[in-house]
């Protein structure tokens, strides 16, 4: 008796392996999207914070409107969206929408009252 693999032993292991590699492959991809997309998410989210920060440490709440300008983080490119509307009821909401490109958008919203507008 001979000792080896036949010929349909190899092929058939061989499509055993390249399913398995192929499921991997395609594994590392989804993983690699998601990382990306968290990292994206992330950053608007810090940008967003910062935004609510730098009005808070200002004292001075913008006019009503809307501000738009683009920033980075990390190297990713964002844009920045500064809405502030005002109230009869003496407070003012200010709304910070930070995006990259049409799949990330974060936003927060902080409301100010009368004894904080300056």
């Amino acid at each position: 008796m001979k000792k080896g693999f036949t010929l349909a032993e190899l092929a058939v292991a061989s499509v055993i392996i390249l399913v398995v590699l192929t499921a991997l492959a395609v594994a590392l991809f989804s993983f690699l999207r998601g990382s990306r997309s968290l990292e994206l998410q992330e950053g608007a989210l810090t940008l967003a914070r910062v935004e609510i920060a730098d009005i808070e440490r200002s004292e001075v709440i913008p006019p009503p409107g809307m501000a738009t300008r683009p920033d980075s983080l990390w190297g990713n490119p964002y844009s920045v969206e500064t809405a502030v509307n005002g109230s009869e009821e003496g407070f003012l909401d200010v709304t910070v929408t930070v995006s990259s490109g049409d799949t990330v958008a974060v936003e927060l919203t902080r409301r100010f009252y009368d004894n904080d507008i300056q």
